[in-house]
């Protein structure tokens, strides 16, 4: 019984062996023809099929034809695989489903994948620059979705698969806060790495959205630290808000305030001094800033300089109390 299993196996064997030396450069060519029509009809992986089946075909020949025939199916093989992708793309983009998001981003991959096995450099650096920005957009897909974690493992898919991809990087930062906003540190990472790939790579959009959103936070976090009377904190954030925007006229103001809170009365005058020059609001932006250079000259005895900055400081809700320090506190000469 043995013995007829062995025999059997061989036959099947030669049968096959057969089969394929029984294949001629003209059933690899008609393979390869029938793989150009299937890709004209958009039949993608049929193609595909074809022209490896072709491929197989003109190896076996091992004629100079074969050879011949075999490189002309390879080549066709990675530009059918991104012209699939290039369609599930557009799909994607009709219905803005993530699962079609998904199916383009396998796709480009694969594309990836074939034109490395076939040395099309070309088309493989077009998929890989498809590649980072699918998963990106899958990340701000999921984002707006509040699908936080997800968005997150999107947004490293991203940035693996091209580390110089600055908008990742970036809103990673914005998931980060929607995580865990108490971790201030892990979110200005994010940030800090946006801005450094942003400059590296002359995305200056971006670096600005980052430095932007960077202080923004910061500013947010050092005014509510200051109601809450957590004065050196609020100095803290509000000193690093100033390394992300050395012009900010909000601030160096709630510096100011952060030191009157503390009795530090000069550096209060130093910081709504610089709030002053980069204030480029309207009357009312200023009051805020002279009310509290004001209540640090008060508070240092200097009269004049208090009456000075009160008086500017007569705009909007500062009016009122503006002008009852300078009537009942100070005994200004004369009011606005």
């Amino acid at each position: 019984m043995k013995v007829f299993k062995g025999i059997l196996t061989l036959l099947i064997a030669a049968v096959i062996s057969l089969n394929l030396s029984a294949q001629t450069y003209e059933d690899a060519v008609n393979l390869y023809n029938k793989g150009d029509e299937q890709a004209k009809s958009k039949n993608y992986d049929e193609a595909i099929a074809s022209y490896e089946e072709a491929a197989k075909i003109g190896e076996t020949l091992g004629t100079a034809q074969g050879t011949d025939i075999k490189n002309r199916s390879e080549q066709q093989i990675p530009k059918v695989q991104i012209n699939k992708a290039g369609s599930l793309f557009n799909a994607f983009r009709s219905s803005k489903q993530i699962a079609d998001l998904d199916k383009a981003i396998v796709a480009f991959e694969k594309t990836v994948e074939l034109a490395t096995t076939y040395s099309d450099d070309r088309v493989k650096q077009t998929a890989q620059g498809y590649v980072p920005q699918l998963h990106y957009q899958k990340g701000l897909l999921l984002f707006r979705q509040e699908k936080f974690a997800e968005a997150d493992e999107s947004l490293n898919d991203a940035i693996q698969a091209n580390s110089n991809y600055a908008q990742p990087y970036y809103q990673k930062g914005l998931v980060a806060k929607k995580l865990n906003a108490e971790d201030i540190d892990n979110i200005l990472n994010w940030f800090d790495q946006a801005i450094q790939v942003a400059e590296q790579t002359n995305k200056g959009q971006i670096a600005r959205k980052a430095s932007e959103a960077a202080h923004d936070e910061l500013l947010f976090r050092g005014s509510k630290l200051i109601e809450a009377k957590q004065y050196d904190r609020a100095i803290e954030l509000l000193n690093l808000a100033t390394t992300y925007d050395e012009e900010s006229a909000d601030a160096y103001y709630r510096l100011a305030e952060a030191f009157n809170k503390k009795s530090s009365y000069d550096r209060a005058i130093s910081n709504a001094n610089k709030a002053i020059g980069f204030e480029n609001g309207g009357k009312t932006d200023f009051a805020k800033i002279y009310f509290e250079l004001g209540f640090a000259y008060q508070a240092k005895g200097n009269t004049a300089e208090a009456c000075k900055a009160f008086s500017e400081a007569t705009y909007g809700s500062f009016k009122s109390p503006a002008e009852h320090k300078m009537e009942f506190e100070l005994k200004c000469e004369s009011t606005n």
